[in-house]
């Protein structure tokens, strides 16, 4: 996730014809009277009961993690490596660099160490898809979660914690990632600004937002607020 800029906007992955026409003939546009690509993107006339005004009014589409599913599987996405479903958009992963890849490995490798030593029932997995729920399905940096074995994405049941590592996504990890973590219950978010050198750790989730959060400056000690005894060096990260 790695850009020019912190703050740059994420676009989504701009789809085909093809991919349009495998969703339309599996039904996926069954609840719009209409539906189109335009410029690579979704729109739709929602169908409409017999009681409502008639109206011609067109809004985005939102893909279903299974139809997602449908297009990754069909290779309609293979022309981006790496893919995540967010808030019913597909969104493309940019190369990670080193100061990305370093933070994030390190860190979870930290992560593991304490959560072993603690005997916890926790993994660590890293660059995994997480089942969020219908519209959402992401690739969090790094996942705490007590279900790592087994196929298809992480359920979210098994999920304690998550961490995204930022050098260009910050604003969307923020706003949108919060939003969508916060709603299913994440009772843990922590984004690590590489940039600044912070982590924005954040906990006990609320409607689609985090009642508590604080900022600890990357080379202080981090203890993670919902798991006990748990307390990570950032040093040298």
């Amino acid at each position: 996730m790695n850009i020019h800029s912190p703050f740059a906007r994420r676009e989504p992955v701009l789809l085909t014809a093809d991919a349009f026409w495998l969703l339309k003939s599996a039904g996926v546009f069954s609840e719009y009277s209409k539906a189109e690509l335009l410029d690579g993107a979704l729109f739709g006339v929602p169908v409409q009961s017999d009681a409502e005004p008639e109206s011609d009014a067109s809004f985005p589409i939102k893909l279903r993690r299974r139809d997602y599913h449908l297009l990754t599987d069909a290779g309609l996405l293979d022309d981006r490596e790496k893919t995540e479903l967010v808030d019913g958009v597909v969104y493309g992963m940019s190369p990670q660099y080193r100061r990305h890849g370093f933070i994030k490995d390190e860190l979870a490798y930290r992560l593991r160490r304490a959560l072993e030593d603690l005997g916890s029932p926790l993994r660590v997995a890293t660059e995994q898809s997480v089942a969020i729920d219908a519209f959402n399905e992401p690739q969090p940096d790094i996942i705490l979660t007590a279900e790592p074995k087994g196929d298809g994405p992480i359920p979210l049941i098994s999920v304690a914690m998550l961490i995204e590592v930022s050098a260009s996504t910050l604003t969307f990890d923020l706003t949108d990632k919060t939003r969508i973590y916060a709603r299913a219950g994440i009772m843990e978010y922590w984004v690590v600004d590489a940039n600044r050198r912070v982590i924005h750790q954040l906990w006990s989730p609320e409607g689609d937002a985090y009642d508590h959060q604080r900022e600890t400056a990357l080379g202080q000690n981090i203890e993670i607020a919902t798991i006990r005894d748990v307390d990570i060096e950032t040093d040298a990260l």
